[in-house]
């Protein structure tokens, strides 16, 4: 602050006066004893740690300076409270406490003028605790300081009026008590310094990180589905279906099965849909297979299997397929040829074919609650033959995938393998029958909101619906989309996910091996996932060099660098914590509201414009 007076030259009389000014007045309410804790015959402490007694006005100080704010600057206090921000303050005020008695222990101490020049720096510190050194960055928390500022907006120069406003609407704190909590903040950052000082990097461990890290593998792996296999690789037949269900144990699991389906039981005016999405850039080869799809769906509603067992099998609209395809007994957020099609239904009844949206292709059927026995009864057919496929599929999945992995290990390439094994399948399907596409033309134009759609207005709602008899697409073993087929994991590094939605056991076996395998090489056993067993061969690696390793190294440094700092002051953090474990006490009732007591401070919880 001298400095800058110097360069201003003591002809400015005016400048001269004001920052004389600004210095009686750091020196009067920043003076010697300003560090001395007020005590009262009977303090309120939101923690004591070794002694020290964390007062509710600091407490909710930090709380305030940590809340994190929208684009606009405003106080998102909603979502400190989800995030716990009121622990995560205490929390950071007991590190620092901690921290600052070592630094007491060692002598080590701030000095009046270091408290001066971060506040007319404009910076405020707060503690955040180490144990998740993101935790800081997602609260925009840098070096442990929040930069406020305390600026004129018109001279953008330091004015104590500004900062006394400033803290007294974002903190609730007196100049006095403002301070003297910054020094203990200052102190402990010191701390902070002083521990992670030590740490260093060598040449040879980045190097050996940078290339463990950058390394990377990419597997190829084939699915065999056990849905697949139920459905080209195992007959079944009603008095099979029949005699195990008789079984005491398969009686059991059909009637849990069912109770676990009560809500697919029709609704008064409740209507539940299938659908078989298709994107607008669809291909007509993929157009044809959904079209398979909706008309096996449709088949089997025929034959009487339930309109709300098919949906949940089938339908790729996930919010209503695990209803049952239940979408409610309103129409009016729907696209319009949805909504046309549902209002056409009376109660039972199922459109006359596939209604058209820009969303793919819509079975759609409108409850009627006087069916519930006859649904009921259909749900427990479609239960008992459900649970036998899948008993009888299940080791004719793992035989089929064994066969693949067997021929991979011999050789073959996994497409190759993958087609050997489907022609062994014998279960032949039942020829698609045409469908029925009921398109809306008018409405293929229209803006949707939802996945059956909501649109921006009711444009077309009178016209016409045409029906377009379509000859479906008959899928077999051969060209079902389910089918197995080999897929190639992006590139990923150790510690990462090559094949998505593997249980974290699975994860770890296909990632130890992709980083200790040759190329070429195959797992040696089948992986089984819920629906699958999987194949997996290592397609390649591609290791880090050196020269890559040149052009990060600056940056990769750095970034190791304060990694291992952070993880040597958490480590330091949680032995203070340990030793000093008998010597915290917190009143957890603070930590449930952190409004509920204040320590007698306002807290008014907009700032004004000097804020952070």
């Amino acid at each position: 602050m001298l400095d800058l007076f110097r360069k201003r030259g003591l002809s400015s009389i005016v400048y001269g006066v004001i920052i004389v000014a600004m210095i009686l007045v750091f020196v009067i309410q920043f003076r010697p004893n300003a560090n001395q804790k007020q005590a009262s015959f009977k303090e309120a402490c939101v923690a004591t740690v070794r002694g020290w007694c964390v007062d509710p006005k600091d407490h909710r100080a930090a709380f305030k300076i940590l809340i994190p704010r929208d684009s606009q600057g405003a106080l998102l206090t909603a979502r400190a409270k989800q995030m716990g921000l009121n622990k995560i303050a205490l929390d950071g005020i007991i590190e620092r406490e901690l921290l600052v008695n070592e630094a007491q222990r060692i002598g080590l101490a701030v000095t009046e003028e270091e408290i001066t020049d971060e506040i007319y720096n404009g910076f405020i510190h707060v503690s955040v605790p180490s144990d998740n050194p993101q935790l800081a960055y997602s609260l925009r928390v840098a070096d442990g300081r929040v930069y406020v500022g305390f600026r004129d907006p018109k001279t953008k120069q330091f004015e104590v009026k500004v900062y006394e406003r400033a803290i007294r609407n974002l903190v609730g704190r007196s100049p006095t008590e403002f301070r003297e909590e910054q020094g203990r903040e200052i102190l402990a950052s010191k701390m902070r310094d002083l521990v992670r000082a030590p740490v260093r990097v060598s040449e040879v461990e980045a190097l050996e990180s940078y290339v463990g890290e950058k390394t990377s593998a990419t597997v190829s792996y084939l699915s065999v589905k056990q849905s697949y296999v139920a459905k080209y690789g195992v007959t079944v037949s009603e008095a099979d279906v029949a005699t195990w269900a008789a079984v005491k144990e398969n009686a059991k699991a059909i009637t849990d099965a069912v109770a676990g389906r009560k809500d697919f039981l029709p609704k008064a005016n409740h209507v539940r849909h299938i659908l078989v999405r298709v994107t607008p850039t669809a291909s007509a080869d993929e157009k044809a297979t959904a079209l398979a799809k909706i008309s096996e769906a449709s088949a089997r509603i025929k034959r009487g299997d339930a309109f709300a067992d098919v949906a949940r099998e089938v339908s790729q609209d996930p919010g209503s397929a695990v209803h049952g395809g239940d979408v409610g007994d309103k129409t009016d957020g729907f696209v319009i040829p949805f909504k046309k099609g549902a209002d056409a239904l009376k109660p039972g009844e199922v459109t006359q074919g596939a209604i058209e949206t820009q969303f793919g292709y819509h079975l759609i059927e409108r409850d009627d609650p006087a069916k519930n026995a006859e649904i009921e009864a259909t749900m427990k057919r479609d239960a008992a033959r459900e649970l036998y496929t899948k008993s009888k599929s299940t080791d004719a999945t793992k035989a089929l995938a064994a066969k693949v992995l067997a021929d991979v290990k011999g050789g073959t390439t996994l497409n190759d393998a993958s087609l050997a094994a489907i022609a062994t399948l014998t279960v032949k399907p039942v020829a698609a029958p045409t469908i029925n596409i009921i398109r809306d033309e008018p409405a293929q134009a229209m803006v949707a909101k939802g996945d059956a759609g909501a649109t921006s207005k009711d444009a077309g709602a009178s016209s016409p619906a045409a029906i377009v008899p379509v000859p479906a697409k008959q899928l077999t073993a051969a060209n079902d989309p389910d089918r197995p087929q080999a897929q190639s994991s992006n590139a990923v590094n150790r510690g990462g996910d090559p094949i998505p939605a593997l249980s974290p056991e699975n994860t770890g076996i296909v990632s130890k091996f992709a980083f200790t395998a040759k190329d070429g090489e195959t797992l040696p056993d089948l992986l089984r996932t819920d629906d699958a067993y999987l194949v997996v061969q290592l397609k390649e690696h591609k290791a880090a060099t050196k020269e890559e390793f040149d052009k990060d190294r600056d940056t990769y440094v750095q970034t190791l660098l304060a990694a291992k700092q952070a993880e040597a002051l958490s480590l330091y953090v949680k032995r203070l914590r340990d030793a000093a474990k008998s010597e915290i006490k917190i009143d957890d009732s603070y930590l449930a509201d952190p409004n509920a007591k204040d320590g007698g401070a306002p807290m008014p919880m907009e700032e004004e414009e000097e804020g952070p």
